[in-house]
């Protein structure tokens, strides 16, 4: 009889054991889940003013106005600023004086010097006459003359220097200054 009795024992544990498990299986709940992390935000990207110089037509007259670019922190923000002008197109009653197709290929500025290297679109695709080349060559000094670190802009077409835009002499270093003359400088 306790033999019976422990076989009997043995039996209601195993049972017991296969419908904890059953039980357990059938009513098997998910891990929960991790508590989310929490979102960082990231930081907004500090923001500079810069203008860039177009063309208006007031009164029948051409006249350079200025436009704001934001420029992120960590950048260059005059080369930004002449990227700006090249790549602005036009809009709202402005139009771009530089001619299509230009691209930057190069800037740099040492000791009060930038040097401009802009692509052969730059000299092969202007139209106009004396009046577009000053609104041209008065854009890009007057965009570059904000930046007190810069004094003078030589230019360069494929990396030679730029002897001329049609009448204008630009075969040495041009003051930014000279964007106040007569084409460049109306405010």
């Amino acid at each position: 009889m306790k033999r019976a009795s422990r076989i009997v024992a043995i039996v209601v544990v195993i049972a017991a054991c296969v419908g904890l498990g059953a039980y357990l299986v059938m009513n098997r709940q998910p891990p929960p889940a991790p508590p989310p992390k929490p979102q960082v935000k990231a930081p907004a990207k500090e923001m500079r003013k810069v203008k860039v110089y177009q063309v208006a037509v007031e009164s029948n007259e051409p006249k350079l106005r200025p436009t704001e670019k934001d420029v992120e922190a960590g950048k260059n923000p005059a080369e930004d600023s002449l990227l700006g002008l090249i790549e602005q197109g036009d809009a709202s009653g402005l139009a771009n004086p530089i001619p299509k197709g230009t691209r930057l290929l190069g800037f740099k500025v040492e000791k009060g010097l930038a040097t401009v290297n802009l692509s052969r679109e730059f000299r092969d695709n202007f139209s106009g006459g004396s009046e577009a080349e000053g609104l041209t060559i008065g854009a890009i000094l007057r965009t570059l003359a904000q930046f007190p670190e810069i004094k003078r802009v030589q230019f360069l077409v494929e990396g030679k220097p730029l002897d001329t835009l049609g009448h204008l002499d630009l075969s040495g270093p041009q003051d930014v200054r000279w964007a106040g003359s007569q084409f460049g400088g109306n405010n």
